[in-house]
């Protein structure tokens, strides 16, 4: 088992690998809106109840971090603090902004893509991420080797690979602020054809992550139809649907832990991040 030093303190991080997304991959050409009415909250979680980060005045212009819309509703998005200066994140009602990219035609993928009989998740993989906070990028190269791909958003860097972690292929991003490492996700790339596999996935993880870290300070699971709760079966066709979302988060020693299972427009995200205490970077 791999040790880390994370936050002055050392932890064993067993459960690294964990896959979650809501970060999912970003584009390669970055996709901006713009704020459409006089001003518009930047919210903590997709909310309105939720913290509020900073209000962006008409016109101001911000990057799309996820396609998937959070509950139907929200935009996951980066954006320049007129405050601070620095790069941020949060989520923005879709009704507040006007798309400055045109609508790409979405081609479903077919059912020859999906997976109907995955492997069992391998709890005994060695491999765990970096997650020592601070690290400049050279550090991870070292570790890692050559990266699939590096993207800045808004003076944010994100370093991509593509990894098996847990019998699951996933993708890695390490993200930069101001050159040294904020935090690490995971998110998974394979599609299952039966969407409840997503659900007992996340599950067993969740237990690996309890037996592990402890009980989460946070544990959700949010029902958009609360009448859908007793139909078991169907639960994955709402996870699709965007009516079903999953999360938990840890609060470790120097590190914040989340999980997340969230999907919408008969697409699923399912990935985690870990994120120096402090830092303005979680994506969920």
């Amino acid at each position: 088992m791999r040790l880390f030093h994370v936050g002055g303190t050392r932890i064993v991080i067993a459960v690294a690998a964990v896959c979650l997304l809501l970060a999912l991959p970003l584009a390669a050409q970055a996709k901006k809106l713009q704020v459409v009415p006089a001003q518009a909250n930047i919210h903590l979680n997709a909310d309105a109840s939720s913290p509020v980060i900073e209000t962006l005045a008409f016109g101001a212009t911000m990057t799309l971090a996820s396609e998937i819309k959070l509950r139907t509703r929200w935009f996951y998005v980066y954006f320049t603090s007129a405050l601070t200066g620095k790069t941020r994140s949060g989520y923005i009602a879709v009704d507040m902004v006007r798309k400055l990219y045109p609508d790409l035609k979405i081609v479903q993928i077919s059912s020859e893509d999906e997976i109907s009989r995955p492997e069992a998740l391998d709890f005994n993989d060695v491999y765990r991420p970096i997650l020592d906070w601070g690290a400049a990028k050279d550090a991870i190269f070292e570790v890692e080797g050559r990266p699939l791909g590096q993207e800045k958003i808004e003076g944010v860097e994100i370093v991509t690979y593509k990894r098996r972690i847990m019998g699951r292929r996933c993708l890695l991003e390490y993200v930069f602020d101001d050159a040294h490492l904020a935090a690490t996700r995971l998110s998974l790339l394979e599609k299952f054809a039966d969407k409840n596999l997503y659900i007992e996935d996340y599950l067993k993880l969740k237990d690996f992550a309890i037996s592990k870290m402890g009980a989460p300070i946070s544990d959700q699971v949010v029902w958009q139809d609360p009448a859908l709760k007793t139909r078991e079966g169907l639960w994955g066709t709402a996870l699709c649907n965007g009516q079903l979302e999953f999360q938990a988060r840890w609060d470790l020693p120097g590190t914040d832990f989340r999980m997340k299972l969230t999907g919408g427009r008969n697409q699923v995200a399912f990935g985690a991040e870990f994120s120096g205490n402090g830092t303005k970077t979680a994506s969920f």
